[in-house]
């Protein structure tokens, strides 16, 4: 888990590239609970995250794994529905992060860019990320990536967020599992997070080769 300190530092250092979002009070319990419940399984492991934003979760990762490779293609995507661009470049703020990061690699591309010379990954993760990728991502990933890899960790909303980018509904924990035991996984754990009240944030969703 990275200190409270490391994290400020590098808020303040992220500061200066445009909008934060990964700040401690917005991700802390998100990154407590992958912590406790997911590093365990990525120890050792040659981890691929896509949609790392500014790396907080690969810095964790970057900490138990063999090697972590991040994909963040920050304002190569935009959303031709907003009529301003992003305030921020979250791959620049993922350079200044990787700086303090073990054996890392960073990429600012699309998917289907990095899926043309991937990495050597057997582990995969997305945090609150696979519901935007696109059909086309995901044959690339499909063909290229998914195969080599034997453990997937997914966190997710678990919450209605509808994009128009591919079928398969993924705000729904259930159609992510799904998903995977198509492609010859097993679920592991699926670890839910709730708030005080007891509405529901965001689940874990660990899955292994079967």
């Amino acid at each position: 888990m990275i200190t409270k300190e490391k994290w400020n530092e590098l808020v303040s250092k992220w500061e200066k590239i445009g909008k934060v979002y990964q700040t401690p009070k917005r991700s802390i319990e998100r990154l407590t609970h992958f912590c406790e419940t997911c590093l365990p399984y990525l120890k050792d492991k040659r981890v691929l995250e896509i949609g790392a934003n500014a790396g907080i979760f690969g810095y964790c990762i970057s900490q138990v794994a063999e090697n972590y490779t991040a994909v963040e293609p920050a304002n190569k995507v935009r959303d031709p529905s907003k009529k301003k661009p992003s305030q921020t470049d979250y791959f620049k703020q993922l350079e200044i992060t990787s700086q303090s990061m073990q054996n890392a690699k960073i990429f600012n591309e699309t998917i289907s860019e990095y899926c043309k010379h991937p990495e050597d990954s057997n582990a995969f993760v997305a945090c609150f990320a696979l519901y935007h990728f696109m059909d086309k991502e995901l044959k690339a990933l499909d063909e290229l990536v998914i195969p080599c890899c034997d453990t997937v960790i997914i966190q997710n909303r678990n919450q209605k967020r509808p994009t128009p980018h591919n079928k398969y509904k993924f705000w729904k924990s259930k159609n992510v599992v799904k998903y995977f035991e198509a492609r010859g996984f097993k679920l592991e754990k699926m670890i839910p997070s709730s708030k005080k009240d007891g509405s529901q944030l965001f689940d874990e969703i660990i899955l292994i080769r079967a």
